[in-house]
C-alpha cells in the first residue's frame, strides 16, 4: 500500500511538473489571434449598403435621378426696331392707298414716321401719323425711302375706294396758238370707268356769245398739250391725265369765260359734267 501510494504522489507531480513545463503564449501572439478572428467574423457578415449624406438625400419635392439634370439657358432674342419712313417730296398720305381717298397729311421732307404695314396695293405704305400717334394713313411710296426690313411687315388690305363711278377733275391749263387761239384744259379721270367721248361748249360770259360749240368731239383726249395740230388719243382710262383742246373764235379780250365739259363713257352714256371758269387772254 505504501508503495502504492509513493508511486501514485510521485505520478501526480510529474504530471504537474510536465503541466508547468508547457509555453505561455506572448501577447504579439494573442493580438495576432484576435485581428485574425475579427478580419473572418467582418467576412463572414453580408455586404454593407453606403448610408448617403443629407446633402445627397432627395427632397420629397424631387425624385432621385441616376445623373444630374442640366437645365438649359434661355436666349434671347433681340426686338427689331420700328422701320421709319422719310420722303425725298411733300407726299399726301391718306385714308386709302390713291387719290381717291380723304387725305389726312402731308409728309415733309425731313419729317419721318413709322411705318406699321404695307399694301396688297403697289406701293403703298400705312405709317402712323407723326404728330398724332393714335391716326394712321397709306402714304405713296413714289418718293418714300423706308429704313429696315419691310419684309418683316404685315401685309394690310385697304377698305374699298370711295372712288365714285364717273368722275373727274377739270382745271384750265394755259392757252396756245396753232391757226388760231386754243384754250387747253387738264383733266384727270379718277373714277372707275373709261371715258371715250365728250360734249364740249366754251361761252364768253360777258357776251353771252358762244365761243366753241356745243358739240359732241369723239375721243377729244391729248397726250400733249401744246402740239399743232393737237393729238387725240382713243380714250380715256381711270387715273389717266388728259389733256382737251378747243380751238375758240375771236373774241374781246379780258373778258369772262366758261368751259362747260361733259365727259361720257359711250355716246350720251354714263355722263358727268364739270365747268371750269377762266379770264380771257389779253393779248
Amino acid at each position: 500500500m505504501n508503495v502504492t501510494r509513493a508511486a501514485l504522489i510521485s505520478l501526480a507531480g510529474l504530471i504537474v511538473l510536465a503541466a508547468c513545463a508547457v509555453p505561455t503564449p506572448s501577447e504579439a501572439d494573442l493580438i495576432e489571434a484576435a485581428v485574425k478572428g475579427t478580419v473572418e467574423a467582418q467576412a463572414s457578415l453580408p455586404p454593407m449598403t453606403a448610408t448617403p449624406t443629407p446633402s445627397q438625400m432627395p427632397t420629397s419635392s424631387q425624385a432621385p435621378t441616376s445623373a444630374s439634370t442640366l437645365t438649359p439657358t434661355a436666349t434671347l432674342t433681340p426686338t427689331p426696331l420700328p422701320l421709319m419712313a422719310s420722303v425725298s417730296l411733300a407726299t399726301n398720305c391718306r385714308t386709302g392707298p390713291g387719290s381717291a381717298y380723304p387725305l389726312v397729311l402731308s409728309l415733309k421732307p425731313g419729317q419721318v414716321a413709322q411705318v406699321t404695314a404695307r399694301s396688297t396695293v403697289e406701293d403703298y405704305w400705312y405709317i402712323a401719323n407723326p404728330d398724332q400717334s393714335d391716326e394712321y394713313c397709306w402714304l405713296w411710296g413714289k418718293y418714300a425711302t423706308v429704313e429696315g426690313d419691310a419684309s418683316i411687315l404685315p401685309v394690310l388690305t385697304p377698305a374699298p375706294s370711295p372712288i365714285p363711278r364717273t368722275d373727274f377733275t377739270l382745271y384750265r391749263h394755259s392757252f396756245s396758238e396753232c391757226g388760231s387761239i386754243r384754250v387747253v384744259f387738264t383733266v384727270l379721270n379718277n373714277s372707275v370707268t373709261t371715258f371715250k367721248t365728250a360734249r364740249l361748249h366754251v361761252e364768253d360770259l360777258n357776251t353771252s356769245r358762244d365761243l366753241h360749240g356745243p358739240r359732241i368731239e369723239l375721243h377729244p383726249f391729248a397726250d400733249n398739250p401744246s402740239s399743232c395740230p393737237a393729238d387725240h388719243g382713243n380714250f380715256f382710262p381711270p387715273g389717266a391725265v388728259a389733256y382737251i383742246v378747243i380751238p375758240i373764235s375771236p373774241f374781246e379780250e379780258g373778258n369772262d369765260a366758261i368751259a362747260n365739259i361733259k365727259l361720257c363713257t359711250e355716246d350720251e352714256g354714263d355722263c358727268v359734267t364739270k365747268s371750269a371758269y377762266f379770264r380771257l387772254p389779253d393779248d
